[in-house]
């Protein structure tokens, strides 16, 4: 299966401690491994009409930005800990036509992770586009269609992205 959806954090908290706050806040299920943990809900929890399981590792984020020419920079950069999000058993398409039961699915646990977690965090489809940001004090943001996480775009993610250490 191919990442479409991401959850970036940026917390002290390793992140099997991530994936078992998030599980609890879910009600899904945690599996901690050396490298990575394991994060799956039951799909129908997160989306109508839904079956399966939704979910992937949730792992330590190394930024790539050192291995960049000068001053470049991405919206991820200074998050730690990432969650990879897939529709891991069951359909991944949607008896309604226009229906992505992985961006629902995604939304939903992004929502419930910005309500449940008070730490900076930013959703990302399909490997480079914003979709929404949550930042302590100032709420969650949804970035208007197109946003990417490449400085570029830097304006659009109007201060909704952590990028001072």
């Amino acid at each position: 299966m191919s990442v479409r959806e991401q959850v970036f954090l940026r917390t002290e908290r390793p992140h099997a401690e991530v994936a078992r706050l998030a599980a609890e806040l879910l009600g899904g299920q945690f599996q901690q491994g050396a490298d990575h943990s394991q994060l799956l809900v039951d799909t129908g929890t997160l989306v109508p009409d839904g079956s399966g399981q939704f979910g992937g590792p949730v792992l330590t984020h190394e930024s790539e930005r050192p291995y960049r020419p000068g001053g470049e920079f991405q919206a991820l950069d200074l998050y730690t800990v990432e969650i990879r999000l897939w529709q891991a058993h069951g359909p991944r398409g949607h008896r309604s036509p226009g229906r992505d039961i992985e961006a629902e699915a995604a939304a939903v646990i992004f929502d419930t992770l910005a309500k449940g977690i008070d730490n900076p965090m930013i959703h990302v489809s399909h490997t480079d586009k914003l979709v929404s940001a949550s930042m302590p004090g100032k709420g969650v943001h949804d970035f208007p269609t197109g946003t990417t996480i490449y400085d570029w775009d830097q304006e659009k993610w109007d201060g909704y992205v952590v990028l001072d250490e």
